[in-house]
């Protein structure tokens, strides 16, 4: 495929060389004119060369179809300046931290349920009602000892008044009386406490007793959560301190349920965890997404470094010899008009895992061999599949 190119080097290498051993031994040119002689005599030279080559070359094509150059096909880039963003990737969960328990503050089967779960309840609105029979059966019978106590101390207070019986009976009377109507108090305010209400708004997350079953105090019958106040919790690595702080923006992905927002950060610990070397992180999400949930797994990318205006390419148009010194191919016009491959050295620097700054070596008016390039050698003859920006 290449023979046609390697030969026409051979040919203009042995003009050359015929050109320089035909030439008289001249001295060296030392005034500026003389200089510029020689220079025109030279070109004139090479000019005749170039049309004495592509002359060689149309005869041998003709004699020999087969050696015919076959051009690679291969995409390009054009180079142009851009910003380089690199970022960290951490792993974190949604968690929130407005979670309520509704329990019921007196003991009594349940007689009405309204929440099931995943039911969104505003605060305020009834949850369940408690049976209270037993406590209105409790508030029958202190009424009852209640009116037998108060007579009881209405004899004793007459016979005190009189001077007869002792002080310590009427005292005990008297004691008895406002016990009584304490208990039957502690009732009363128990009988308001049958309707159980929302403590706040949010969804229920956890139903834990049933319609007809026994609620206890401090028992919780259902579990709330406000997921609008969800968080997304990480522990970030000590060795990227540097490069976040409260308040900074940073990008969240929620593979689960393939979704890509933006949060804040609030909260930095104060401490590092000596166990793991990590801070914890708290990061509020930009805006409120009903899929959010607790425990969800959440991909937290973190921008480490932002160059503007600089070259970069993909790393895998960046190649290397074995010596370790990087090059990549530009796309070059011959004289004759054709595409050529031109081996260019370059210098890079900062990288991630798809790109790689330029530091040296190329401008903003190259054109770039994308893919292809690993399959071209230096002067090979291009055709263009697809041209990039």
């Amino acid at each position: 495929m290449r023979l046609l190119s390697k030969l026409s080097i051979g040919l203009l290498t042995l003009t050359l060389l015929h050109s320089c051993g035909s030439s008289e031994t001249t001295t060296e040119p030392t005034t500026l004119a003389e200089k510029q002689q020689v220079l025109t005599e030279k070109q004139t030279q090479l000019q005749s060369l170039q049309k004495e080559i592509a002359t060689l070359k149309n005869e041998i094509i003709e004699m020999s179809p087969e050696l015919q150059e076959q051009a690679s096909l291969v995409d390009t880039v054009h180079v142009d300046a851009s910003t380089f963003t690199r970022y960290v990737d951490v792993q974190g969960a949604v968690i929130t931290d407005d979670i309520v328990n509704v329990v019921s503050e007196i003991p009594g089967r349940i007689t009405y349920l309204n929440a099931k779960e995943g039911q969104y309840i505003k605060k305020g609105a009834l949850v369940a009602t408690i049976d209270v029979e037993s406590t209105q059966k409790q508030i029958e019978e202190v009424k009852t000892s209640l009116s037998l106590a108060q007579q009881t101390f209405d004899r004793q207070q007459r016979l005190w008044e009189q001077n007869i019986g002792s002080e310590i009976q009427y005292l005990q009377a008297k004691n008895n009386v406002e016990r009584l109507e304490k208990t039957l108090e502690t009732l009363d305010f128990q009988l308001t406490k049958a309707n159980v209400y929302a403590p706040i708004s949010g969804t229920v997350d956890m139903e834990m007793l049933k319609q007809g079953e026994v609620a206890s105090p401090g028992m919780p019958i259902v579990t709330i959560m406000n997921t609008a106040k969800i968080k997304i919790s990480t522990d970030l690595p000590e060795r990227y301190l540097t490069i976040l702080d409260r308040g900074d923006m940073v990008d969240l992905y929620f593979p689960s349920i393939d979704l890509d927002m933006t949060g804040r950060v609030t909260l930095m610990g104060r401490s590092i965890d000596p166990s793991n070397r990590t801070l914890p992180v708290e990061i509020a999400p930009a805006k409120y997404n009903k899929l959010l949930k607790p425990n969800l797994l959440a991909e937290i990318k973190i921008k480490e470094l932002e160059k503007k205006d600089i070259i970069s390419l993909p790393a895998e148009y960046v190649l290397q010899e074995v010596d370790g010194q990087e090059y990549v191919y530009l796309v070059k016009k011959n004289a004759e008009g054709e595409l050529r491959a031109k081996k260019s050295y370059i210098m890079t620097g900062e990288n991630t895992a798809d790109k790689i700054i330029i530091t040296e070596g190329l401008t903003t008016d190259d054109i770039v061999v994308g893919k292809g390039s690993r399959s071209i050698n230096d002067g090979d003859l291009l055709q263009i599949a697809e041209s990039r920006k």
